[in-house]
């Protein structure tokens, strides 16, 4: 617009807030305006005829002032700004801190234009109504027909919106840059031919190389397509297709030979307007430790696959070898038993052919005779218990042992036991009386096994305890356990504790005692006596010290009828 000449009679709205008093006031953003009656001199009217020929844009707040600060000249929008501005008071030579910025006077403003010499931009924020608003102030010379500058001419742009706008996109990219950061995902973007315009800095930071050697390139110029642990490789047809794809695999070689391996997915990108095809939008995952990882699983699974085979192969070998062993042990408990059967019927025939002749029931022996007869009779007779011992292992072994189990008094067994074993103890002069046990104790059992377990205890103890020793018993009773205890102690030669743990084993004997290797046995006594115990719910352990000797307890099931706890010896 072209300006008036002249100011209408002087009548210049207070821009600073204060309203009347003064000949002079101060004007919005520090303006100082003159109030008295107009006088103008000649340097000002050519000023307003200069600034008469200005073109400015009519919709926004305009002023024109001297070179010393005095608005000459404002518009109707700079007297609505300046009625907004309220109490606002911008003093000239003063600075006010109004939001962010320090707003200064019109003077440090035409101070910078006649410094430049040209058109000075100035952000000025100031607050309105309780709200910060962002004025863009654009200040020009005024030059005359010389091209001296001899005033300032400006407007007032209020680009709150604007600026706030910017202001929320930097907070929103600055957001996503955080989360980009912040995320193990790099993000990449191409052009409607698949080349690459942009990748993210995590790219770079991932691969080790500047993004900008791959800027321009598709992507399999520098690395290729595989199948992903789901076994799909449809990225490919999904870009020709131009539709989205998820979890894509890439792999990228670095120089050193290692692969970096990536998920991509994208989305397609298309115009707006024309919906014509213009790219991909997308992201990748470095995924190469799930990968190792996964690698690895399948690994440790083919191993394992393969050492089930070979654990399967050798369980059937197992399973083919325990039936021979199952079958090859049938064989032999059957051929033991019709052995022993085969064996012990002629075996009893020479005993007893043998104790006749002791006897001398045929008629009187010279002595010689007799001495062989006394041999004949022992040697089939431990013959015969090494026989039986064999069968009783094969019969227990082969699961065909028969129990007869019954309600016994623990008193009767015993003496049972003692009896067959009293004349034995007699020729090597053994205390026995601590055998002589008074209990009303009873058991359920086999009166048949077990007796013969106290038996071959009691034969124990008899053969390895020197002449003069002595051999006992105490019984307990423990109702609470359901369980009776008999323990059989000597006072014979001991077991080291290297034996201990063997002498239960099948044809084991203590040898280390000179003592011990006269004694005649098969090593079987022992071991059969522990499976009997247990087969009929109980057990057998045993406690010795070398040189002191030794104890045996069997542990038997309660009698029902006992109730109590007791001790016996």
């Amino acid at each position: 617009m072209k300006l008036e000449n002249q100011l209408e009679d002087q009548k210049v709205v207070d821009l600073a807030g204060r309203r009347g008093g003064g000949e002079n006031a101060e004007g919005a953003f520090g303006a100082s305006i003159s109030r008295a009656e107009p006088r103008f001199t000649p340097a000002n009217e050519q000023v307003l005829g200069l600034v008469a020929r200005i073109l400015v844009d009519e919709s926004l707040p305009f002023y024109v002032c001297s070179l010393d600060g005095t608005v000459m000249h404002v518009n109707d929008h700079y007297r609505t700004l300046d009625k907004a501005l309220g109490d606002i008071t911008l003093a000239p030579g003063e600075a006010a801190l109004a939001g962010r910025f320090m707003v200064p006077s019109l003077k440090p403003v035409i101070d910078d234009v006649l410094a430049s010499d040209t058109t000075v931009r100035a952000e000025e924020i100031v607050r309105i109504g309780g709200h910060d608003r962002i004025f863009l102030g654009r200040h020009t010379p005024v030059r005359n027909e010389r091209g001296d500058v001899v005033a300032v001419a400006g407007t007032y742009e209020d680009v709150t919106a604007q600026v706030r706008g910017i202001e929320e996109a930097n907070r929103t990219q600055a957001r996503f840059q955080d989360f980009a950061r912040a995320s193990s995902d790099w993000f990449f973007e191409c052009d409607a031919d698949l080349r690459i315009r942009s990748l993210s800095d995590r790219f770079t930071a991932i691969v080790g190389q500047p993004a900008s050697l791959f800027i321009g390139s598709r992507f399999e110029q520098f690395g290729r397509f595989e199948h992903n642990l789901e076994g799909k490789l449809d990225g490919a047809q999904s870009i020709k297709s131009r539709k989205p794809f998820r979890e894509q695999l890439f792999v990228i070689s670095e120089p050193s030979g290692e692969e970096l391996k990536f998920h991509l997915s994208a989305v397609p990108v298309f115009d707006r307007q024309s919906g014509d095809f213009r790219g991909y939008r997308g992201v990748g995952m470095d995924v190469t430790a799930r990968y190792k990882q996964a690698a690895e699983a399948d690994h440790i699974r083919h191993n394992l696959e393969t050492l089930l085979k070979e654990l399967t192969r050798k369980n059937m070998a197992l399973d083919e070898a325990t039936v021979q062993a199952t079958s090859a042990l049938r064989a032999k408990n059957e051929f033991l038993a019709a052995m022993s059967h085969e064996l012990r019927t002629p075996l009893n025939a020479i005993i007893g052919f043998a104790e006749a002749f002791e006897h001398e029931t045929f008629g009187a022996l010279d002595n010689s005779y007799m001495a062989y007869a006394t041999d004949i009779r022992k040697s089939g007779q431990h013959l015969l218990g090494l026989i039986n011992d064999i069968l009783d292992v094969a019969v227990i072994e082969s699961g065909g042992l028969s129990l007869s189990i019954d309600e016994l008094p623990v008193e009767q067994i015993l003496t049972k036991a003692v009896q067959m074993n009293k004349d034995a103890a007699a020729r090597k002069k053994l205390d026995i009386s601590a055998l002589e046990v008074a209990t009303d104790a009873m058991v359920q059992v086999d009166d048949r096994r077990t007796t013969q377990i106290f038996v071959n205890l009691l034969s124990n103890a008899v053969k390895f305890t020197p002449e003069g020793g002595q051999i006992g018993a105490d019984v307990s009773v423990n109702a609470s356990a359901g369980q009776v205890t008999v323990t059989v102690w000597d006072s014979g030669i001991g077991i080291s504790e290297e034996h201990v743990e063997h002498v239960f084993e099948k044809f084991h004997q203590v040898t280390e005692h000179i003592y011990s290797r006269s004694q005649e046995g098969t090593g079987l006594g022992l071991h059969i006596s522990r499976e009997l115990a247990r087969k009929m719910g109980g057990d057998i352990s045993l406690q010795s010290v070398v040189g002191q000797g030794s104890r045996f307890t069997v542990t038997l099931p309660l009698a029902d009828g006992t109730t109590k706890d007791t001790d016996f010896i």
